[in-house]
């Protein structure tokens, strides 16, 4: 069978609203994907879903294959450039439950668990799903509400302020892939902010500038073992002292590195203008100015909605979010995240967790 043949790569179609390419599921896929988690949540396994990712990554390919051919080709070409949206995916806001308002109590509902099981099989045709020993006590699968308190910080729990654009967790040296976004609920259409590296326009000194390593990208505040304390408790196994102590050497001893990186004519970015110290020589100062600037002015609005999903290519895009009020009454806007590294053999020695997968 020529498969290649029977189901060629065309180029997705972009959303009127944000000018995002879209994979909308047919009803036909929508049910198969809904079997597939179902399979993957069959109440006779007795491990919860992070102790059988290697089950699920092999139960992935049985995705239909225009999804998976789609996909494949995004992570082999990097095409569409920086992202992509699948919409019609199998999650009902109506059985999630109300949207969580803590890291403390995770969120329990079947649909939430289905929302997870989609998440780690798309993911697991991406790469390998991983999470961050310093963040939510190494869990594979992340929830972004808004949380009373939180309101003003560069946070995925904020809310009145504006989520800076960034590459998620861009100071971490094992920084995912991609990041994919399983909307839950939106009834307030908050928008997630988006821009890729493509989309930039920078002058040609410029750009000399930010592939050279002059530049310093500090832990965001989630990693810390301040934060986790009061949020979620801190674990009392020495390699999770270890990995905070190496969040407090990096805060106070930073590492040297490069905004732009790879190919000269597709670069990689990796940029969190929020947690990156300005006390920079004035070259380099200026050359993160301009392409601060450049990506202010490429950003563009995303809506992820119930039942949709943005890919975003961490080192080719960043993605931030739009501020918004909060009513902490179980309305709130909900996504589920997960972190997809390509190579997990880069994390040899650094997965820690019963799931193996938290790496420091």
């Amino acid at each position: 069978m020529n498969i290649r043949g029977a189901f060629p790569v065309a180029e997705l179609p972009l959303r009127a609203d944000d000018r995002m390419p879209c994979l909308e599921l047919t009803d036909a896929e929508h049910t198969a994907l809904r079997d597939l988690a179902e399979a993957a949540l069959d109440g006779s396994h007795e491990q919860p879903l992070d102790r059988r990712l290697d089950e699920l990554a092999l139960l992935a390919h049985e995705i239909p294959l225009r999804i998976r051919s789609h996909l494949v080709d995004f992570r082999l070409t990097g095409r569409p450039y920086g992202g992509l949206v699948l919409a019609n995916l199998p999650v009902s806001e109506a059985l999630a439950g109300p949207t969580p308002t803590d890291y403390v109590h995770e969120p329990v509902s079947e649909e939430a668990e289905r929302a997870t099981a989609l998440l780690l099989l798309i993911g697991s045709l991406l790469g390998d799903p991983v999470s961050f020993v310093t963040q939510q006590r190494g869990r594979l699968v992340l929830d972004l509400f808004p949380i009373k308190g939180h309101e003003a910080e560069q946070l995925g729990s904020s809310s009145t302020t504006t989520l800076e654009w960034h590459n998620e967790d861009a100071f971490h040296p094992l920084r995912a892939d991609w990041i994919l976004l399983a909307g839950i609920r939106n009834h307030d259409r908050v928008p997630t902010t988006f821009a890729t590296a493509q989309d930039i326009e920078l002058e040609d000194r410029v750009r000399e500038v930010l592939f050279q390593e002059r530049f310093v990208i500090l832990p965001d505040e989630s990693h810390t073992a301040a934060f986790n304390s009061r949020t979620t408790g801190l674990d009392e196994e020495s390699w999770v002292a270890e990995a905070f102590r190496d969040i407090a050497d990096q805060q106070t001893a930073p590492r040297r590195t490069a905004v732009l990186s790879g190919d000269r004519e597709a670069p990689y970015i990796r940029i969190d203008p929020a947690f990156m110290p300005r006390s920079l020589d004035s070259e380099a100062l200026e050359a993160l100015d301009a392409v601060t600037a450049a990506i202010d002015a490429a950003l563009r609005d995303v809506v992820v909605g119930p039942g949709e999903l943005l890919i975003v290519d961490n080192k080719r895009a960043v993605h931030g979010r739009r501020p918004f009020a909060a009513r902490y009454d179980g309305t709130d806007r909900w996504l589920r995240r997960i972190n997809v590294l390509a190579d997990l053999r880069r994390a040899g020695g650094r997965r820690f967790a019963p799931h193996r997968r938290a790496l420091v």
